[in-house]
């Protein structure tokens, strides 16, 4: 469940191309523009998080010199969504 906070303006300067892709995007969908990108910017930095808390594990995996074999390297990458 999601904590509503106090609000905050927040600017930032953007291409008119990309401000009209966002428009129309929001328009179409019936999505507030606010919500959009309040929204991209959160998932934006979980993902940043979760980049983060991997190079650690690398890292900490790296220095006891265990690897993984490539079915489980695979796996890790398809539950993560990435295609290779």
């Amino acid at each position: 469940m999601r904590i509503i906070s106090k609000q905050v303006l927040l600017g930032a300067r953007v291409s008119s191309g990309l401000k009209q892709k966002l428009s129309k995007y929001c328009e179409t969908k019936g999505v507030r523009m606010n919500f959009f990108v309040a929204q991209a910017i959160e998932e934006k930095l979980e993902e940043m998080a979760q980049d983060q808390l991997d190079i650690k594990i690398v890292q900490k995996r790296l220095k006891s010199a265990q690897f993984v074999t490539h079915n489980e390297l695979q796996s890790y990458l398809h539950n993560r969504g990435i295609k290779q």
